[in-house]
């Protein structure tokens, strides 16, 4: 079992609202990822402040504003080498996006890739990084459970394995491996190093500049150039 320690450091937004998301969050991981994806079982622990989260515990930290260009969440390593997700509250409400989405994509990713380093290899040799909430991202593909949307996220079938078949994505939206939904995107790794995609049809993928520190970038340098995240913010 999975230990997920949630802190809130935001200023707008208090510590009910989201005690009330973490049961509905904890459903989805548990009823929707782990047969899904095999991964663990969880469980989500809010930690109140002045208190200490579990040794060894994931981490799923409430902040304000992003603190990477571009990013209204991501998920990161501690300096212990632990996962930790990041949500930026003022920075998703000014993108007027889903806090609920953009934490449970994090989280989605978190359980998959939780050291930032899988993907998986297509025919024509490239690799898809096994970011699995990027290609269905936008807040229009995500479904609901007890009234609170959560995001969509990809099946292992949307990598393209021998004999793959639909569905691709969990709420069905793909279909076809590799497919990325509108507003959705993709990192692919083949001649040029990884490039972000946003269609599947592209034949020049556009080569975007990473944010610094973002997934993107410790991807593009390699894990012997990683800089950690910071473990936490005063409290």
């Amino acid at each position: 079992m999975i230990t997920i320690a949630v802190i809130n450091e935001s200023k707008h937004i208090d510590d009910t609202a989201i005690n009330e998301m973490l049961p509905i969050f904890a459903k989805q991981w548990n009823r929707d990822l782990v047969p899904a994806w095999r991964v663990d079982p969880a469980e989500l622990v809010f930690i109140a402040r002045g208190h200490s989260p579990p040794d060894r515990a994931w981490w799923l930290v409430w902040l304000d504003d992003a603190d990477q260009a571009d990013a209204l969440a991501y998920h990161d390593l501690t300096d212990e080498g632990q996962p930790i997700s990041k949500v930026f509250v003022q920075t998703i409400r000014a993108d007027h996006a889903s806090e609920s989405v953009a934490a449970t994509h994090e989280l989605c990713e978190m359980a998959v890739d939780p050291t930032i380093n899988l993907a998986a290899q297509d025919p024509q040799s490239a690799f898809w990084a096994y970011e699995v909430a990027d290609p269905v991202e936008s807040d229009n593909y995500g479904y609901e459970i007890d009234g609170l949307r959560l995001t969509d996220f990809v099946l292992p079938s949307w990598y393209g394995f021998e004999h793959a078949a639909r569905p691709f994505d969990f709420c069905r939206h793909c279909t076809d491996a590799f497919q990325i939904l509108p507003g959705g995107y993709a990192q692919r790794y083949a001649s040029h190093g990884w490039q972000q995609i946003t269609t599947r049809e592209a034949s020049k993928p556009k080569i975007l500049t990473p944010p610094p520190g973002s997934r993107r970038d410790r991807r593009h340098r390699g894990r012997g150039r990683w800089r950690r995240s910071e473990r936490r913010t005063d409290r």
